[in-house]
């Protein structure tokens, strides 16, 4: 069985000549507002602004290769990189040693500047991807890409998966917001699940597209006030729930019948933890006897089906070989978040010894099995190699 990486990151040097979004630079964020942003999200943008923290103070949160990452999307040219060059034979070089077959290579820090791009968010989008897959320039097959989408209007979105697709695609990001006041869960949606079905290509909830609507008030608090909890406190809250709208993104593709009208759509949950997971399927079980069910598999029995879920231990996570990955052998797959400061550039040994006392056949599905299956059942299995 291949052991197949889904959440690798695809960071480079940047020539300002060569950034994709070079036609918008007057539109990239200063450097500091962009990870401000990337750290604390809505809640910063919903806090009012005489009580907002210092954006250089909390750009000090960053580890150190992210924020070398920020820099040369941000400001290409005028800063080092401090990350490890992602040449595609230094990167498949690296893959040789440490283990690892295939992987789902995921945007660098540019992936996160669309949303600047306003109206022409479209076009961002299709430079972005195209720059990523011009310089992966992968033959062996082996660094798979992880596709943008505006997700403004579902016809385009629809057009870039096959486009992408065409060019080596075997993923997408999601983002947990309707489009346009409509529920992925709604009838409109279905072209994209069916087209992502068709095309072989998983869904990915990663951090930073989970937005916590913190609007309304919630960021309206004194963090500077005698016994307040102050910036430590503002950046935990920030922090403390991106799975959030992750369960509530499922709940509605399962509730809303996604998972039975496209029982082989996968969706991957990407630095969001995993401890929320098995209370979200024993809920899921729980309300099995609710009223009547449309589908023949249970909503518990589709969460096993249809979602996956990886762990990343240098966020805190467990380590799923000690005890979780026998309870829920389908759900958890592996990740090593490389090149990023929460990852590790020898992400199985950070499994041991537990990895290596576990039985073969479960060993095998963690690191690879599983989402071998999660391709092939869509009918475009991955290549041996």
């Amino acid at each position: 069985m291949p052991v197949i990486d889904v959440d690798c990151h695809f960071d480079l040097t940047i020539r300002p000549e060569d950034h994709p979004l070079k036609k918008w630079a007057d539109r990239l964020p200063k450097l500091e507002h962009f990870i401000a942003d990337a750290l604390t999200g809505d809640l910063l943008r919903s806090t009012p602004d005489d009580a907002r923290p210092d954006e250089n103070v909390l750009a000090l949160y960053l580890p150190d290769s992210n924020r070398s990452a920020a820099e040369q999307s941000t400001a290409p040219g005028q800063f080092d990189a401090r990350f490890p060059q992602a040449t595609p034979a230094e990167r498949i070089d690296w893959f040789d040693k440490v283990g690892i077959d295939y992987a789902l290579m995921n945007p660098g820090g540019w992936g996160f500047l669309i949303d600047y791009m306003g109206e022409d968010k479209t076009e961002a989008v299709r430079r972005s991807n195209d720059y990523m897959a011009d310089h992966l320039d992968d033959t062996s097959g082996r660094m798979i890409q992880v596709s943008l989408i505006d997700w403004d209007d579902l016809e385009r979105a629809v057009a870039e998966l096959e486009r992408m697709r065409a060019r080596g695609s075997r993923a997408f990001w999601l983002s947990t917001e309707p489009s346009h006041g409509v529920s992925p869960a709604h009838g409109e949606w279905d072209r994209v699940w069916s087209a992502a079905t068709d095309l072989g290509m998983v869904a990915i909830l990663h951090v930073g597209n989970t937005p916590s609507h913190f609007d309304g008030g919630w960021g309206n608090v004194q963090w500077d006030m005698p016994g307040g909890a102050g910036l430590g406190g503002f950046f935990r809250f920030a922090n403390s729930l991106r799975h959030h709208p992750a369960e509530k993104m499922l709940a509605s593709m399962m509730y809303g019948g996604v998972f039975g009208r496209h029982p082989n759509l996968t969706v991957i949950t990407e630095e969001l933890g995993v401890s929320w997971l098995p209370y979200f399927i024993a809920r899921c079980d729980g309300l099995s006897a609710a009223g009547p069910w449309a589908f023949e598999a249970s909503p518990g029995e589709m969460v096993r089906r249809n979602v996956r879920a990886t762990p990343l231990i240098g966020l805190g996570d467990p380590n799923v070989a000690e005890g979780l990955l026998q309870q829920f052998p389908d759900t958890f797959v592996f990740s090593s978040d490389y090149p990023h400061g929460e990852g590790n550039a020898d992400p199985l040994r950070l499994y041991e010894p537990a990895l290596s006392l576990l039985d073969e056949s479960l060993r095998q599905s963690f690191l690879g099995g599983n989402m071998a299956e999660c391709f092939a059942r869509m009918g475009d299995p991955l290549p041996e190699l």
